[in-house]
């Protein structure tokens, strides 16, 4: 218990690994062009969906948001946006807070790719992202993963707009 104690706070100090993408620049001039995306749901963790967040609720409410962004859906798009949920809950003990969940939430833009050298190698890669990280009560987790993909949808609209003005 006690090598616990002591862990916890140094693994808080541990930086992140950093994305391969981001929303400087040079990742908003990847959305240059773009005529429409898909989006595509990762699967949510069971412990979340019995908190009530829902895949559909959140594929409605991420499609209405890129909708009103001005950002064009076609579900037959080869580009898409993913959106992915990761979470962890809090255990029993001095540092659990009522069961309480971090959830980390990724928006991405996904782009088809071909290996420089071997064309024929070819996959999707995350050319733009954000994410967001939260700590939230079981009955919060909800609204507060709703209230995250409005904030992460309106800076996907924001670079899109910046390099595909109308």
């Amino acid at each position: 218990m006690r090598c616990v104690t002591l862990l916890a706070p140094v693994l808080l100090l541990v930086p992140s690994a950093p994305s391969a993408a981001g929303d400087a620049p040079l990742d908003r001039a990847t959305l240059r062009g773009l005529k429409a995306v898909n989006v595509v749901l990762d699967q949510l963790d069971p412990e979340v969906e019995k908190q009530g967040l829902t895949r559909t609720d959140l594929q409605a409410r991420l499609e209405a948001r890129l909708k009103d962004g001005q950002i064009p859906l076609d579900p037959s798009a080869p580009d898409f946006v993913g959106l992915r949920v990761t979470s962890v809950r809090a255990g029993r003990g001095a540092l659990a807070l009522r069961g309480a969940f971090a959830l980390c939430i990724t928006l991405a833009v996904y782009q088809p790719v071909a290996l420089s050298r071997d064309q024929h190698v070819r996959t999707a890669a995350a050319t733009w992202d954000v994410e967001s990280v939260l700590m939230a009560d079981p009955k919060a987790i909800r609204q507060a993963s709703m209230d995250t993909v409005d904030e992460l949808a309106g800076r996907l609209a924001s670079a899109w707009r910046e390099v595909n003005p109308r």
